[in-house]
């Protein structure tokens, strides 16, 4: 009876065994056909590596762009053009230079006028042999008291002309924001195929247009800072040229001065809506599209659109160093 129990507890370890091994070797046995390539391999990873990289590069790039605002300089107020971290601005060195150098000298300059004018109406007097008349000498003085005004107050009224510039700044930026907030239209900037010579050739021109980037932000930066610098220097010497608009032989240059002024504010509604329209006319690049449905058409594609984003940032650094170029030829019209 013992030998039966324990050939039957055989049996069943036996035929347990067996189901088991059967089980392992089904989950073991491939449903499909696997093929492997360690060339195949190699080259799909170096391929998304490059690929990473040049989305990674060219995603930064456009967060660059986006970044190139006003910054506070463009849409600020004449007093507050460039910050400064201590007590004194740029700002306080244009007035202090206008109020103790430049002020004295207009107003000599004016004086000169005034002496000028007064030799004239002596002149006319000494040939007609007759006492000038009362209408002269009350336009000479109205004359010296009008002009004596706006050198006096000549720092506050090229604010005034900044401030005119200004407003329409604000506008243009309330209406469409400062260029950052636009969204770039989201476009396939790398090829997609598996080509390692083709994603080298993009990852060159992707190093070369970060470093087109970088110089297009520093010159959008520059390009502000000069013009809110030379906006203060221009205010601070605004007396001298002023008072030379009071005699006809030199008028001239008073208006030209003014022209130029004028021009130099100007520029700055000029930069603001090439930062605005950049992110717009960069989103609507589309790729070269050959149309021989090869594989080669996505090579061509990315390439074409990576030498367009290079071509276009290059065309916002001539346009931001162009920009009072641009000014001047429009107030010149006037």
């Amino acid at each position: 009876m013992k030998a039966v129990i324990e050939n039957r507890k055989a049996r069943l370890f036996s035929f347990a065994f067996a189901s088991t091994l059967l089980v392992m070797c089904a989950l073991l046995f491939p449903t499909q056909e696997a093929w492997a390539s360690i060339a195949d391999d190699i080259n799909n990873w170096m391929c998304g590596v490059l690929r990473d990289c040049c989305n990674w590069m060219f995603n930064k790039q456009t967060d660059v762009l986006r970044s190139i605002g006003v910054g506070g300089i463009l849409s600020a107020d004449f007093s507050n053009m460039l910050s400064s971290a201590g007590s004194i601005s740029m700002y306080d060195i244009a007035h202090g230079v206008w109020q103790v150098a430049i002020l004295p000298i207009g107003c000599g300059v004016l004086s000169l006028v005034f002496t000028l004018k007064l030799i004239e109406i002596s002149q006319r007097m000494d040939s007609a042999q007759a006492m000038p008349g009362v209408k002269e000498v009350v336009f000479l003085l109205v004359f010296f008291a009008v002009f004596l005004f706006l050198i006096q107050n000549s720092f506050d009224l090229m604010a005034a002309i900044y401030e005119v510039v200004g407003i329409a700044i604000d506008r243009v930026e309330s209406l469409f924001g400062t260029g950052g907030s636009l969204n770039l239209a989201q476009v396939s900037i790398t090829t997609t195929d598996n080509d390692v010579p083709s994603l080298i050739a993009m990852l060159v021109v992707s190093l070369v247009s970060w470093l087109v980037v970088i110089v297009a932000y520093i010159v959008a930066l520059v390009v502000c800072w000069a013009r809110a610098i030379q906006l203060y220097i221009m205010a601070a010497c605004s007396p001298i040229p002023l008072a030379f608009m009071g005699m006809d032989e030199t008028r001239q240059i008073g208006i030209g001065f003014l022209k130029s002024f004028g021009s130099v504010c100007l520029a700055g509604l000029i930069i603001l809506i090439l930062l605005i329209a950049f992110p717009v006319v960069l989103g609507g690049i589309a790729a070269v599209n050959p149309g021989t449905s090869t594989p080669v058409d996505g090579i061509v594609g990315g390439l074409s659109y990576a030498l367009q984003y290079l071509a276009m940032c290059i065309l916002l650094i001539l346009s931001l160093v162009k920009s009072g170029a641009w000014a001047r030829d429009i107030v010149s019209g006037f």
